[in-house]
């Protein structure tokens, strides 16, 4: 896990005293998403996955947010005996508000909801899909009022169950570039700060990934087939985030010809934050589901 400080401020520091000793300092947060509130903030509200918009109005006399928010891991096997799945980004932010502001939250689940890219079909089934992103949004409910992003991780690629090595690992989501999917050369991209990630090409007849794109994931290959009959693996889908990953590339029909898995997304803190952090692959939250924290004093 690795993370990626960003700070931008010369303001004294009030909701978040407990947390940070200068601007621009280190700051210990917690293994838990109630640090938070833990540091002394006086009020919280916790948004958790519902699959649908969800609504915050910024109180009065209140001037800053602070938000820690995490995406939604991809998919996997549940036969599989190790984790193939990507894990999520998370990120912590210090943001300026306006007593009345209007906030629309998205938390992203597990089930794709809010970007993630769907699996590809194949022999055995399907790849499986990545994880969604959570996003915070400001005076509107499109992309483009998106303030904070954590994103999604990649949804593994269909494997020969049995083998059980998990080759086909969805890419981690996070940081200002999600990873790569695994596989060799046909796992999707990881989603950037301008751009999604490039989907995975196909083996043989497998069909190649779909590309990322802004808030979205893309979709997984899916496997060589004769007629409606699938014979290759299906690719996983990638990660939503502030640009998706791309989708793993399908596999041959050959057993040795691999499915990819999906590229992670990218995350994304406004320029107007007063402080951020950023996480690549979060494995510390308690769901698979994403989760959006808001505190103020």
């Amino acid at each position: 896990m690795r993370g990626l400080e960003i700070s931008r401020c010369a303001l004294s520091m009030s909701v978040a005293a407990a947390l940070l000793s200068a601007c621009g300092s280190s700051m210990p947060i917690r293994a838990t998403d109630s640090a938070i509130r833990d540091a002394g903030a006086s009020n919280s509200r916790i948004f958790h996955y519902t699959g649908r918009k969800q609504r915050f109005i910024v109180p009065a006399g209140v001037t800053r947010l602070t938000v820690v928010a995490h995406g939604a891991e991809g998919e996997q096997d549940a036969f599989f005996h190790r984790r193939c799945f990507g894990l999520p980004g998370r990120v912590y932010a210090v943001i300026p508000v306006r007593p009345g502001d209007k906030l629309s939250i998205f938390v992203g689940g597990r089930s794709g909801f809010n970007g993630g890219g769907a699996g590809g079909t194949g022999r055995y089934g399907h790849g499986y899909g990545g994880g969604g992103a959570s996003d915070v949004r400001m005076r509107g409910d499109r992309l483009k009022d998106r303030i904070i992003v954590a994103a999604g991780g990649g949804g593994a690629g269909d494997e020969y169950v049995y083998y059980g090595y998990c080759d086909a690992w969805g890419g981690a989501g996070g940081g200002l570039d999600g990873k790569p999917g695994g596989y060799v050369f046909n796992g999707g991209g990881g989603g950037t700060q301008g751009a999604g990630g490039s989907g995975g090409g196909g083996t043989g007849n497998g069909q190649a990934g779909g590309n990322g794109a802004l808030g979205l994931g893309g979709n997984g290959g899916n496997g060589a087939h004769t007629g409606s009959q699938y014979l290759g693996l299906g690719g996983g889908g990638g990660g939503g985030g502030y640009y998706g990953g791309g989708g793993g590339g399908g596999g041959n029909s050959d057993s040795s010809a691999q499915s990819g898995g999906g590229g992670g997304g990218s995350s994304y803190v406004e320029l107007n934050a007063i402080t951020s952090r950023m996480w690549t692959g979060w494995g510390k939250a308690k769901s698979a589901d994403g989760l959006v924290v808001l505190s103020w004093n």
